[in-house]
């Protein structure tokens, strides 16, 4: 069965490797395979893994995206009618993050003659399994620009869980409520945020995830500010991206004045 908006799995022809033998007993022992990475028909790059080596793959640019609505999601050797559409956990095992590490073991079983491509995967946002979250609030992980680290997060977290359940909201609720930490400059941190496509609420970045950024100007429904001293640039802000009942009920809190002097004390 095909999905309309599934657009991935062009395979490749696979090169075929060029194996170097050890001098050691354990390199005698230690298989070389050639992963290949293709995207629509392009050969992309290749590398060698071993069970002592690793690669990072690559990233593709956005030219075979057809249009704003589809993500680039990885790279896997399964075949279309192979992916778990129907359960998100394991859909995310059927695939590697671009510009993630892929080992040995990823790849090992999908061999063939010490070969192994790895496909594109990409899709339209609408067709990609999610898990259920009350919210997901994005942080942006570089606290010497945001102000905000694991332990604020945490600590963060907690004060809002605090405020939900003074608002009746259920325990089973607040356990899929979501804090996930994005790091790099904005263009990177954005373009993440963008790929994982179900963040709620961003905080800790400026006011530039739009045009530094590529969070586009529409998708951003509500903007808020905090102050947080000591930062290079010390208004940070708060921006909804969804109007979910569990995004509008966290955002309704983060632009507290409880917040605001959590960030600054007054």
């Amino acid at each position: 069965m095909r999905f309309k908006k599934l657009i991935t799995l062009i395979l490749g022809v696979a090169c075929s490797a060029t194996l170097f033998s050890g001098c050691s007993l354990a390199k005698s022992f230690e298989e070389e395979l050639n992963v290949v990475f293709m995207a629509e028909g392009d050969h992309i790059g290749d590398g060698t893994v071993t069970q002592f080596k690793n690669i990072k793959t690559p990233t593709i640019s956005d030219a075979y995206l057809p249009d704003a609505d589809y993500r680039f999601l990885g790279w896997t050797c399964y075949q279309e009618n192979q992916l778990d559409l129907t359960s998100p956990a394991n859909f995310k095992k059927q695939y590697i993050r671009g510009g993630a590490m892929l080992h040995y073991m990823d790849v090992e079983k999908f061999k063939n003659n010490k070969t192994v491509v790895c496909n594109a995967l990409i899709m339209h946002k609408d067709d990609i399994p999610k898990d259920y979250h009350y919210a997901v609030v994005a942080w942006y992980d570089k606290v010497a620009t945001s102000g905000i680290d694991q332990n604020k997060a945490t600590t963060l977290e907690g004060m809002v869980k605090t405020y939900l359940t003074s608002e009746g909201v259920s325990q089973e609720e607040q356990n899929t409520i979501v804090f996930r930490g994005y790091t790099g400059n904005v263009g990177a941190s954005t373009g993440a945020i963008m790929n994982d496509d179900d963040v709620d609420i961003m905080i800790g970045w400026a006011a530039n995830i739009s045009t530094t950024g590529v969070i586009p100007e529409t998708a951003v429904l509500e903007d808020a500010t905090f102050n947080v001293p000591g930062v290079s640039t010390p208004t940070r802000h708060i921006q909804r991206l969804t109007d979910s009942e569990g995004c509008l009920k966290v955002m309704e809190y983060l632009k507290s004045d409880e917040v605001k002097n959590f960030f600054d004390p007054q």
